[in-house]
């Protein structure tokens, strides 16, 4: 685990896939006039030579000097490496980098899962690989989630990319409460949050009154051993489609809401979040943030892609760290 001090605020961020529009967004964050790291370096990782010419074709210069700095995970010629294995070549490095305690977070840029399957990665997504890269360099076996962040609105996901007929299958009573338990932890050590407000959305019509047993077979189980276990209590699963009848952004009655899968808490956070919406990945031990949508491949290289959620991404891992560091200093403090 890091070591979370104010002389560590180091950010590492990936491009991501070469061929979509992460080059662009990330040419543009970098070169946003509002943007400039404050205390903390940003090394960027990827295919740098193709991230300097998309910046040229913009009009835009990559800047350098104090405060940047770029690792290439490109080969040239013959030894060009296939766009999905240059996507995860740069988040390993980027791992390896916060391992070594060089950096504090990690910012990723939109990868392709067509790609990844096509370099032989065999893994659907950054949660995916993220959990097996922090198993691997940290020797622990970590089990990471999705949460999605925009400003006070937090939607965890109990399942993630798997289609509606499995979602049942795919829930658990251990997955559930470690989802849950990583959570609260979130709470506790980014947030300085230890009895977070949470609304756990059922996965059937009227949480399972009329139909269907998850509720009272894993969901109501796995609220109380980590209510438990964390000492705050957790209301019984509520009616998805009731949730949200009176939601307020800016008088909202929850920390956070959890969603049984994909599309029940995506709707309604993406409806209200649009691309200011950020993916951040919970059980790791190290953070990571990243933005909310994919490579975009159909408008890449046309100048029009929006950084918006990467600008987005990268201020919530700076918050997110500061909130880390502050609750590390509260904890020194009691124990001094």
């Amino acid at each position: 685990m890091l070591d979370m001090t104010e002389k560590n605020k180091n950010i590492c961020l990936t491009i991501g896939d070469p061929t979509g529009i992460g080059p662009e967004i990330t040419a543009k964050f970098l070169c946003q006039e509002a943007f400039r790291p404050s205390g903390n370096t940003v090394t960027v990782f990827g295919d740098i030579d193709n991230l300097a010419a998309t910046a040229q074709q913009l009009g835009l210069r990559l800047p350098e000097g104090e405060g940047f700095r770029y690792e290439s995970l490109q080969s040239t010629g013959v030894n060009a490496k296939a766009p999905g294995q240059i996507a995860y070549d740069s988040i390993e490095a980027a791992v390896s980098e916060i391992h070594r305690g060089n950096a504090q977070a990690l910012v990723t840029g939109p990868i392709s899962k067509e790609h990844l399957k096509a370099a032989g990665i065999p893994f659907s997504g950054h949660t995916e690989i993220l959990q097996q890269l922090a198993r691997e360099y940290y020797q622990q076996p970590y089990q990471s989630d999705m949460l999605f962040l925009y400003r006070q609105f937090r939607m965890l996901l109990l399942t993630r990319h798997v289609s509606l007929r499995r979602v049942s299958d795919t829930l658990t009573l251990e997955g559930i409460q470690r989802s849950l338990e990583n959570l609260a932890l979130f709470f506790r050590t980014h947030c300085q949050i230890n009895s977070p407000r949470l609304c756990v959305l059922g996965v059937n019509p009227h949480a399972g009154e009329l139909e269907g047993d998850e509720e009272a077979r894993i969901l109501k189980p796995a609220l109380k051993l980590v209510s438990q276990k964390f000492g705050f209590g957790i209301e019984p699963p509520v009616a998805a489609d009731a949730a949200f009848r009176h939601f307020d952004i800016n008088r909202l009655e929850y920390d956070a809401y959890v969603a049984a899968y994909h599309d029940q808490g995506l709707i309604p956070f993406k409806m209200v979040a649009g691309f200011s919406a950020v993916n951040v990945t919970i059980g790791l031990p190290f953070l990571r943030t990243s933005v909310s949508h994919g490579t975009a491949p159909d408008i890449a290289g046309q100048g029009i892609a929006d950084p918006c959620s990467m600008i987005e991404a990268y201020q919530a891992a700076i918050q997110l760290v500061q909130g880390t560091s502050a609750a590390s200093r509260a904890t020194i403090a009691q124990s001094s």
